[in-house]
């Protein structure tokens, strides 16, 4: 079962040719706000995360300091999130923050094994293009390797997570997915909306083939039948039936981006919550997958969670 009960806010403080700047970017602001209200209420645990990318020779430069436990940048960031961890506690949420000098991407998934946190919340400008997400590449780097679902929030209309779309494409990591859903719904009394979407047919080829139009419409309808019952069998295993406004169930042919960005639109969705197959290496280069694609479209947040058999390339020291 996913749970979201320690909570890990990469907060990005650099601005321009600042390593460290006093006042929060609208993106890191968004993931704070974020994680608060889904922290707000409950048992939850928050911390919140600086992770100062600097040069090598800058590290070493450090490492030659008469101090180096607690350099000058080390200090300014940990009075920014210092403010945070206040203003965490001021709403009765548990919080600390953490410092990490190096590669970001690489500091946050360790503290994430460290500190065993279930959940990463990042955010994203407002710029549609992947390429400019948070720490730049940054992003990209966690929805391949965290282990732990990452959830990029976006600046959007609502105030609150109104309204929730969950992928599932019948996979093992689809049944995390419909448990998240229905957690964050509960949480947020939102709308659960989910969607399955089955492969479109070239019904123009299959009827140059000799086969009857009705023949492909029943056949179609007969697989859209069983998706459905499928579907609803899979949501009866979750605790659907506790949300304030239930769940709606979908089900349609078509290209899953296509389809998933039709129901984003339809239901004026504020979170949507779908699968990560985590590539690295040539694959991830050659290939992407879903999670990318969709994040370099859609205008509302999106919660990655990677598949159950998920191994993090990266170790702690």
């Amino acid at each position: 079962m996913i749970s979201f009960s320690r909570i890990l806010v990469g907060v990005d403080l650099s601005h321009a040719d600042r390593l460290v700047s006093e006042e929060l970017s609208d993106h890191c602001e968004t993931a704070v706000q974020c994680a608060l209200r889904l922290a707000e209420g409950g048992n939850y645990h928050v911390t919140f995360m600086a992770s100062i990318d600097i040069s090598e020779q800058a590290m070493h430069l450090i490492e030659l300091h008469e101090s180096p436990e607690v350099t000058p940048v080390e200090r300014d960031a940990g009075h920014v999130l210092q403010k945070l961890v206040d203003r965490a506690e001021a709403v009765g949420v548990k919080a600390d923050y953490v410092v990490a000098l190096g590669p970001s991407a690489e500091c946050i998934i360790k503290q994430v094994l460290r500190g065993e946190h279930t959940l990463l919340v990042i955010g994203a400008r407002s710029s549609q293009k992947l390429s400019q997400i948070l720490f730049g590449r940054t992003a990209t780097k966690l929805l391949r390797k965290c282990p732990v679902p990452v959830l990029v929030a976006k600046l959007g209309p609502h105030e609150h997570l109104n309204s929730i779309l969950v992928a599932d494409d019948f996979s093992e990591n689809g049944e995390q997915l419909l448990d998240a859903g229905v957690q964050l719904a509960r949480m947020c009394e939102a709308k659960l909306h989910v969607v399955h979407v089955l492969e479109e047919t070239d019904d123009a080829k299959l009827v140059s083939s000799g086969i009857p139009i009705e023949q492909i419409y029943r056949v179609q309808e007969t697989l859209k039948e069983g998706a459905a019952a499928k579907l609803a069998e899979r949501l009866s295993r979750t605790d659907y039936r506790t949300l304030v406004h239930g769940a709606m169930a979908h089900v349609e042919f078509g290209r899953p981006e296509a389809v998933i960005l039709e129901k984003l639109q339809e239901h004026n969705v504020d979170l949507l919550i779908t699968g990560t197959v985590g590539r690295t290496g040539l694959a991830a280069l050659m290939m992407g997958n879903t999670a990318e694609r969709l994040m370099n479209m859609v205008n509302c947040s999106l919660l990655a969670i990677k598949p159950v058999d998920f191994v993090c390339p990266i170790k702690v020291d």
